[in-house]
């Protein structure tokens, strides 16, 4: 279950005096405002909730492993962070949860990694300086840090590993790589030379300087950046996001450290789709994950969420442009003139677009895929998809003012915690309410969220602040004495309407995903 914590800001008209510079900033800003989707720091939280939260129920099904899991699962922060943006380490946590959910796990593959890595000389800091690092990390010699200060990032090169452990990661971290490339029999990671990945440096440096919000977010979700030289059916491989198959890695030709301006470019590009790829972790935008949506540009169609991810990257490059474009002289003597904006890949031959000549550059795809997402029916979108829609086409409207602006279903979105896809029943007004037992629950106070696993379940729910008041009141009372307590406790009249329908809300979307039960 996905939380809807509260409504992103209201769409606002640019006013037409207001300068160029300051729209920018203003989207830069809206770009890491919201909660759900813009705030790293939040997004990271909930990643690590999520991260210990799937270890312990992993540790339920491998008994083999499940110490190792439990203690892992009960590291501090600083120590839990570099494992959960470990490539390899993320790639089999996520395989392992996949595995769980449909019901076909035998033994953890990250139990298997990690034990390796917890009984090797890692876990002692003073005789080895890799404590503070992932286990891929520590493969890699020279150590060689992408953007100094701005990151924690590291350039990838082929493994040096020692011992038995290390041999088996470094062979899982190259087969992880081929597989992300599409080819098996890829070449390893190219060396990049001290000027590339002294441009790569400046690439950072100037995504940061010109959006000092959003770039320096995304930079945040990138651990990895390896240089490649890749060719295909549609040519060289300028630049690639891993996503699943190799986490928290950012892929890129060597020409594309031609110039800090490419570089700066194609790490937003691609760190914004590991960000938005951490964001979603926490929480589904669609109801229909096959519902489909034409694309004129391309032959076929896009499903819903494919649209909501190519959106996400053309708000955040037409913010970039727009920073760009704006860009004061001191930026332009450091870092060179921008180039003009690139031309986007020709449209596939046989579309509308090729035939007419549309949808060539970045402002009419944006606008298209706005169109899309707000002719959907208001039912296709879990209430985390509209909020998702209302923040990226307000921050889209402040760079393009011909961009069409948010629909407002703002006061629909706070009212309760995402359910399944489908509509919960309504709750009879007789019987107690009480809560599933045992359940495994990872609490953010800050965020005012709770995430919530049945013992004998795959799945995480996630609780708003409402739904989790909700659910700690299932103790074996009645509607009536419910009401009361969390009237109380929301500081709402006792009686009234909304109390009523708050606790109604929650109620139905906490029994249809099993967290209580309704003894009649």
């Amino acid at each position: 279950m996905s939380s809807s914590l509260s409504a992103s800001p209201s769409a606002a008209e640019p006013v037409a005096a207001e300068p160029v510079a300051d729209r920018v900033a203003q989207a830069d800003a809206m770009l890491c405002a919201d909660r759900q989707f813009g705030d790293s720091a939040a997004i990271g939280e909930r990643n690590l909730a999520r991260f210990r939260l799937g270890l312990t129920m992993l540790a339920r099904h491998d008994g083999e492993a499940a110490d190792v899991l439990r203690e892992t699962a009960a590291a501090p922060d600083e120590r839990l962070r570099p494992l959960l943006y470990d490539p390899v380490l993320r790639n089999c946590f996520e395989v392992d949860l996949a595995q769980l959910d449909n019901g076909r796990l035998e033994h953890s593959s990250f139990g298997a990694y990690i034990r390796g890595y917890v009984t090797g000389p890692a876990t002692t800091p003073a005789a080895d300086t890799s404590y503070a690092m992932g286990p891929c990390e520590a493969l890699i010699r020279p150590h060689r840090p992408a953007w100094p200060g701005l990151g924690d990032a590291w350039v990838l090169s082929e493994p040096a590993p020692h011992g038995d452990s290390q041999e088996m990661l470094a062979g899982r971290l190259m087969e992880l790589y081929r597989s992300a490339l599409g080819d098996s029999q890829a070449a390893g990671p190219v060396d990049p030379t001290d000027g590339e990945r002294a441009v790569l440096r400046d690439g950072a440096e100037l995504l940061a300087t010109l959006l000092p919000a959003a770039g320096a977010g995304v930079l945040g979700h990138v651990t990895v950046v390896g240089f490649t030289k890749r060719e295909s059916e549609e040519g060289p491989l300028q630049s690639m996001s891993g996503g699943d198959p190799l986490p928290s890695t950012v892929l890129l030709s060597p020409d594309r450290c031609a110039s800090p301006w490419l570089a700066a470019e194609s790490l937003l590009h691609e760190g914004a789709h590991l960000k938005l790829f951490d964001a979603l972790r926490a929480g589904s935008v669609v109801r229909n994950a096959t519902e489909r949506v034409p694309i004129p540009w391309r032959i076929g169609s896009w499903t819903v969420i494919r649209v909501f991810v190519a959106l996400h990257f053309y708000v955040h490059l037409l913010v970039f442009q727009a920073a760009a474009a704006a860009a004061g002289e001191a930026v332009r003597e450091r870092f060179g003139a921008p180039p003009p904006p690139e031309d986007l890949d020709e449209p596939s031959p046989g579309t509308p677009a090729a035939r007419d000549g549309q949808y060539r550059t970045s402002a009419e795809r944006a606008r298209y895929l706005a169109e899309c997402v707000l002719s959907l029916p208001e039912q296709a979108l879990t209430e985390n998809g509209h909020r998702f829609a209302r923040w990226l086409l307000t921050a889209l409207r402040l760079v393009d003012e011909d961009a069409p602006g948010p629909h407002d279903r703002a006061a629909t979105t706070t009212r309760q915690a995402e359910a399944e896809p489908g509509q919960p029943q309504e709750v009879s007004p007789e019987g107690a309410f009480q809560r599933i037992t045992p359940v495994d629950a990872c609490a953010l106070p800050a965020l005012g969220q709770l995430v919530v696993s049945p013992a004998q379940s795959a799945r995480m729910h996630w609780l708003n602040a409402r739904s989790w008041t909700v659910y700690s009141l299932c103790d074996g009372r009645d509607l009536g004495s419910m009401h009361t307590a969390y009237a109380r406790a929301a500081g709402l009249p006792a009686g009234s309407e909304e109390v009523g329908r708050q606790v109604g809300d929650s109620l139905r979307l906490l029994v249809a995903s099993g967290l209580i039960t309704q003894d009649m």
